[in-house]
């Protein structure tokens, strides 16, 4: 089946907004668990001090080899926040990338990912290796088919 035709792919410049974040490498087959428990603790952080995120989740996903990821995943915020274990102060990214939106369960996400690959090379765009998916709903009060991620395929720049 011929699932590109359901994505609409464009090219966007992005903004680094202040975000608080875990980064770790982590098996592909453990990132569902690590983001449960991880993005609870980001906002176990945020919500001790009285505060929320001032956007949507998002992940940044810098490589991939050999089944393990590096990935930075958390939250947009507004004004400083005390951070504690392994939550660190980051930022979005920012440049040029080309981006789709995705609707449905994270683990058919890919249909997604190849359509943008092939956008950017009928575009005559390279990627610089990175991806940026920002989680538009709460996957636990929406259910799988409905939930909304917005992909970023982040791009070289000479």
């Amino acid at each position: 089946m011929d699932f590109e035709c359901q994505f609409v792919c464009e090219l966007k410049e992005l903004a680094p907004v202040p975000a608080i974040v875990i980064r770790t490498r982590v098996a592909v087959s453990e990132i569902g668990p690590l983001f449960d428990s991880g993005f609870r603790e980001i906002r176990q952080v945020l919500e001790s001090q009285g505060k929320q995120p001032s956007a949507p989740s998002f992940a940044r996903y810098y490589d991939m080899s050999e089944g393990s990821l590096d990935v930075e995943f958390g939250y947009p915020v507004d004004g400083n926040v005390q951070l504690s274990g392994r939550v660190v102060s980051a930022s979005t990214p920012s440049g040029k990338a080309a981006t789709c939106l995705y609707i449905g369960p994270y683990s058919e996400i890919e249909p997604a990912y190849s359509a943008l690959m092939k956008w950017i090379a009928e575009n005559s765009l390279e990627m610089n290796g990175e991806a940026y998916e920002i989680y538009l709903d709460d996957p636990f009060e929406t259910p799988p088919e409905k939930l909304r991620t917005q992909i970023h395929l982040l791009l070289r720049e000479d």
